[in-house]
């Protein structure tokens, strides 16, 4: 053997003992002492290089470095930082850690560190509870959905509404998930609050970007809502009272470090409250109106690896109208059940999750007049199930599963009757259709540099009897009917959704990430007001209704500065959908009267394309973020607007949003949030003639007009009251310390400082007369919320 050739050898086998020692593993659980339940989401990392990752949602990490000596960095929100010396040789490495929670307000922490850097997903925000609870809340109610709608790309429905738009989608475009469950209706008080529960709720994620492949059914985005597990160790609860609701957590062991329960509930007391100033004898009296909201979910350590949780949701509005003057009176009632029981089980490289779901969306209104009574109904009942399996082989983090529904659907059914006499108002309407598909998602690194998700998802839908198709004309008027029997297949759907996203690392502190996705969405939201309401109808796809089919493609640079302290990024979208649904112009909710809603229905095409910036501040007393959207959103309709394109409803040029938040000391921190918004697209009238006395308006080009801009500035103030007690020995006179059982502190906020009168809606008034010339017609705005100040009490112990 030639000199040569031996060089050449030794250089192979060098080369992959070295490329096997950077195979090197390092994994683990993360937990919080006490109570052992595990940390989603928290930051683990080596130092020096910064080589690491982020908790999954069971608390485990699991990661490659090269060998050498280093430091173990974990940290969590609100806990003590940990930091374990380690020496990295030729075998994998193996630990159980356990985090303190911090006693004391000032907290500096790392969570989340480099993973907007380094992370392969693109255009996700991950919130956590301590974030949302610091920033100013409106009347006291700290709400998750409104927090989401500060950050660049989510747009707001308007003052004081919890809807929201993300990147150019419309509202039912969001999949809002609960413990895995969805939520059809996250809206409390008209969607002035949203029904999640801040104490109840752990942790809440966005993805607005790439959407991973085991993610479907909608075009926009992913809100993935997580319950709090309760505490395996001890018996303890929260709460809090505010000026129009009150709160209550409890949670504790069933069985000491087995098994877990934790139980929420809210209510508001604005009909209590309202009831003394409100005179039997006037318009209102007799009148109500309060939500309220029950969290609930036990979770038990089978062993072996293996766990099983139950959660369940029940939320319900209820408002009464009673008019003694008129003998007029209405209930509306709307609310949502939600079931999710989940197994899982973990082996060395792999984890099953099986998930089982049931969840619920109904809507009642009556109203009585001296014998005539008229009742409406709707809702939509989901049955799911879901397995998924992870495998980490190698470099890759493989998910593979399937996801089952069956969808049973009725909009806008009516009854109506006056004494003894029923009206015919047509055969109940009623949709039954399956939902399926079957994804596998791969996440895996070709280089230290380039990192890759791909992902294909193969989703189907089918809507099945029993049916009753109504044929009609143009003008609506039936011509024939076509029945299905029970079980018979009407219309069959399928598409492929492929997904790919991919990262590549310029250095330390910057990176950039390209993604595209394709979703078919099935079930669709038609409303006949631009404001997000109860009465708003969904429908399945059908013979008439085809599925809605977007297509985003985004890329982002992204990069850190000051040793990670401060987080920046710019993205930018593209996203193009097809078979969007809107009511056809001039249709009644009565249309729906002896015919099917799907044929009330017209179909179209959108786009959206936009621009985002975004600055984060993590570290130090003083933390926030300055967020900006620039975005365009189109819509183009054959049978609106004369066949041409038009803004959407809720496209908005301009969006700004400044988020502070500041830690004095162990008592008081401040925060506040100012946003700005260019005014939402609207029809407004030209011109109006009298024809036969009756005043008849002269519309323009649909969503040719603007409302003003929208801009308000909230600011909050927290004192945490000293959670230790102290007195004076009597015999040695030195100080005792002692923690108080319950802890407190106070919230004191003011929405909307500078008293700004945003616009909720517009009508149009009429004055003076046409024979004299001094006839004028105006438009006149609506406003909701002049400053309110609010104070809030919480307490735990």
């Amino acid at each position: 053997m030639k000199f040569s050739q031996l060089l050449i050898i030794l250089s192979v086998l060098l080369s992959y003992t070295a490329y096997t020692q950077e195979e090197i593993t390092i994994q683990g659980t993360v937990r919080e002492a006490g109570s052992g339940n595990t940390l989603p989401g928290a930051s683990v990392y080596l130092e020096p290089g910064l080589k690491g990752t982020v908790t999954d949602v069971e608390g485990k990490f699991k990661f490659k470095a090269k060998p050498g000596k280093y430091t173990l960095n974990v940290s969590f929100i609100g806990y003590e930082k940990y930091q374990q010396p380690i020496k990295i040789k030729d075998q994998n490495l193996s630990f159980q850690v356990e985090l303190q929670i911090i006693t004391l307000t000032t907290v500096e922490v790392e969570a989340d560190r480099n993973v907007n850097l380094d992370g392969v997903q693109l255009g996700v925000e991950k919130l956590e509870m301590e974030t949302i609870e610091a920033l100013p809340a409106f009347l006291g109610e700290v709400d998750l959905l409104k927090t989401l709608q500060l950050l660049p790309g989510i747009q707001s429905a308007g003052e004081g509404n919890s809807g929201f738009y993300v990147r150019g989608g419309g509202p039912d475009q969001n999949l809002i998930l609960l413990d895995k469950t969805p939520v059809y209706n996250a809206s409390h008080l008209l969607g002035f609050f949203s029904v999640f529960n801040s104490d109840a709720v752990d942790e809440v994620e966005l993805i607005k970007g790439g959407m991973p492949a085991q993610y479907g059914e909608r075009l926009a985005s992913v809100i993935d809502v997580k319950q709090r597990q309760g505490s395996k160790e001890t018996f303890k609860g929260k709460g809090g009272i505010g000026l129009i609701s009150s709160r209550l957590t409890l949670e504790g062991p069933i069985s000491k470090g087995k098994s877990s329960f934790i139980i929420s509930g809210r209510r508001t007391y604005i009909d209590v409250l309202a009831r003394p100033f409100i005179p039997e004898d006037s318009d209102f009296g007799g009148s109500q109106y309060y939500f309220y909201d029950l969290n609930g979910r036990v979770d038990w350590d089978l062993g072996n690896n293996s766990r099983f949780y139950l959660s369940g949701y029940l939320g319900d509005d209820a408002f009464d109208f009673n008019s003694p003057e008129s003998e007029f009176k209405t209930r509306i009632q709307w609310g949502n059940r939600l079931l999710s029981g989940g197994y899982q089980k973990i082996w060395k490289n792999a984890v099953l999750d099986v998930n089982a779901g049931f969840t619920q969306y109904k809507f009642n209104f009556l109203g009585q007049q001296d014998d005539f009574e008229l009742e409406v109904n709707s809702d939509i009942t989901d049955y799911r199930f879901h397995p998924e399996l992870t495998l980490d082989w190698n470099k890759h983090l493989i998910k593979v599963g399937a996801t089952y529904i069956f969808h049973d659907i009725s909009p806008n059914n009516s009854r109506a009757e006056q004494g003894e006499t029923n009206f015919d108002l047509g055969e109940q309407q009623q949709f039954y259709s399956h939902e399926g598909a079957i994804y596998i998602n791969d996440e895996f690194t070709i280089t230290d540099d380039l990192a890759v998700q791909a992902g294909l998802r193969f989703s189907f839908f089918s809507h099945v009897g029993p049916f009753t198709r109504y044929i009609v004309d143009e003008r609506g008027a039936n011509l024939d009917t076509i029945s299905y029997a029970s079980g018979e297949r009407i219309r069959t759907y399928f598409g492929w959704e492929p997904r790919i996203i991919a990262r590549y690392r310029l250095n330390e502190k910057s990176s950039v990430k390209a993604s595209f996705t394709q979703n078919y969405q099935y079930v669709h939201l038609a409303n006949l007001s631009p404001l997000a309401l109860p009465t708003d109808v969904w429908l399945p796809s059908t013979d008439i209704v085809r599925p809605q089919l977007g297509r985003q493609y985004s890329a982002g640079y992204f990069r850190t500065f000051f040793n990670g302290k401060l987080e920046t990024s710019v993205e930018v979208y593209y996203k193009d959908m097809e078979n969007l649904v809107e009511y056809k112009e001039n249709t009644q909710p009565s249309d729906g009267v002896g015919n099917n809603e799907d044929n009330l229905l017209t179909f179209g095409d959108g786009r959206s394309y936009g621009i985002e910036f975004f600055i984060k501040k993590k570290l130090g007393k003083t933390t926030g973020w300055i967020g900006y959207t620039w975005s365009k959103a189109e819509r183009q309709f054959d049978e609106l607007n004369n066949g041409n394109t038009f803004f959407a409803t809720f496209d908005r040029r301009h969006d700004i949003s400044l988020v502070f938040v500041h830690q004095f000391n162990e008592k008081w921190s401040v925060s506040s949030n100012f946003v700005f918004g260019s005014g939402q697209a609207i029809t407004l009238p030209e011109q109006g003639y009298f024809i036969e006395n009756r005043l008849v308006y002269d519309y323009g080009p649909r969503n040719s007009s603007r409302m003003r801009d929208y801009h308000r500035l909230d600011l909050s103030a927290t004192l945490k009251v000293d959670p230790i007690r102290r007195s004076h020995d009597p015999v040695t006179g030195e100080i005792i310390e002692k923690q108080k059982r319950i802890q407190t502190k106070w919230v004191f906020s003011i929405y909307n400082v500078y008293n700004r009168l945003n616009p909720y809606f517009y009508y149009f008034d009429n004055e003076g007369r046409v024979a004299d010339n001094t006839f004028n017609i105006s438009a006149k705005q609506v406003s909701l919320f002049p400053i309110l100040p609010s104070v809030t009490w919480n307490f735990s112990f």
